[in-house]
């Protein structure tokens, strides 16, 4: 595993934004500096919904708080950025392009507008589109990650707008690493049994927990996601390797034999120490191995066919700690057949 291989990317919940000075605002401003100064991702990806009312005073704010990004960032449309302008045009003046697709380092991040109709829906234009990139993407040896504002799994909001049986047509029958996604206010995970989802946590109305953002890593077949709200100030762990249970869609995604854990470790401050335990055993500690990864054998040969219970800690010189707890799937024979599920259960929203 070569660290430099790792695709990392920052997404802001949806900002809402209004007036400068605002808690959100506040929020989105501590995000930008996260992505300058800690995280440093390969690209920012904002999921829509960046402005409430699609004003262009609004936008100008919107605006003002992308110069501030040392790294390259990209926007999605939401319904609260088209509000009484249905085809984005002010968005498409102010932010760019709504759809777009973006190749690193073996992946293709591809960038859909949900709003061309209301109040979902894809164009069977932008359909030939994304039909036509993911095929090329899967020729070209990429794997395809999906950025789209509306949550496939929303509660209480159908997603049944024009297009998107066309949209499920091309995500079930083509492999589809990840999707990610806004619009919610809550954060979640979700696996439909052959396609893993996020979506991410609002920064302008968050629910469920503390407006934040996710950070998510790419490489081979590992997908990694964590969430981190913006008043947390101790390191940001997140464990790249096994992949996690719930986004696990396939048998090269669960430990058959004797593997390793990684794990990708953000401080201000210099790291200390960082450590494993696997089902509430010993602490195991890991080593460095470049560019911010530690790593540390996995006894998987050792380990019961099923599901697993895995937290790796890291500790910086003043006493600050961050920790990322995950579940994983073992199978010696390799066999996996994933189960829809999602974490955590959501039963009510106040935003649908």
């Amino acid at each position: 595993m070569n660290p430099d291989d790792t695709v990392t990317v920052l997404i802001p919940g949806d900002l809402h934004l209004t007036e400068a000075g605002l808690p959100n605002h506040a929020a989105a401003v501590r995000t930008v500096a996260d992505a300058n100064e800690l995280i440093r991702p390969d690209f920012v990806q904002f999921i829509g919904d960046n402005v409430q009312d699609g004003t262009d005073e609004q936008f100008s704010l919107f605006s003002d708080l992308c110069a501030r990004l040392r790294v390259p960032w990209f926007a999605l449309v939401g319904d609260h950025d088209a509000q009484g302008d249905p085809a984005a045009c002010r968005f498409r003046a102010r932010v760019g392009d709504p759809c777009g697709s973006l190749s690193v380092r073996g992946f293709r991040f591809v960038r859909l507008n949900t709003q061309e109709a209301h109040p979902v829906g894809l164009s069977a234009r932008q359909m030939t589109w994304f039909r036509a990139e993911v095929d090329a993407a899967r020729a070209a040896g990429e794997r395809v990650v999906v950025l789209q504002h509306n949550y496939p799994y929303q509660i209480w909001e159908d997603f049944a707008g024009a297009g998107t049986d066309a949209w499920r047509e091309v995500v079930q029958t083509r492999r589809v690493h990840a999707i990610v996604s806004g619009h919610t206010h809550y954060w979640q995970l979700a696996n439909d049994g052959r396609n893993a989802a996020v979506a991410v946590r609002s920064i302008g109305d968050p629910e469920g927990g503390p407006p934040g953002y996710a950070v998510a890593a790419f490489h081979g077949e590992d997908f990694a996601v964590a969430y981190r709200p913006v008043d947390d100030c101790g390191p940001l762990v997140l464990v790249t390797h096994p992949r996690e249970a719930i986004l696990a869609t396939g048998p090269a995604h669960v430990v058959t034999s004797a593997d390793e854990v990684r794990a990708r470790v953000w401080s201000a401050e210099p790291v200390r120490a960082v450590g494993l335990c696997v089902d509430g055993g010993a602490w195991v500690p890991m080593g460095p191995c470049g560019n911010g990864f530690w790593r540390a054998p996995l006894p998987g040969s050792r380990l019961a066919k099923g599901v697993h219970r895995l937290v790796v800690r890291a500790e910086d010189g003043t006493g600050g700690a961050g920790a990322h707890e995950v579940e994983f799937a073992v199978d010696p024979t390799g066999r996996y057949t994933a189960v829809p599920m999602v974490r955590p259960l959501v039963t009510s929203t106040a935003f649908c």
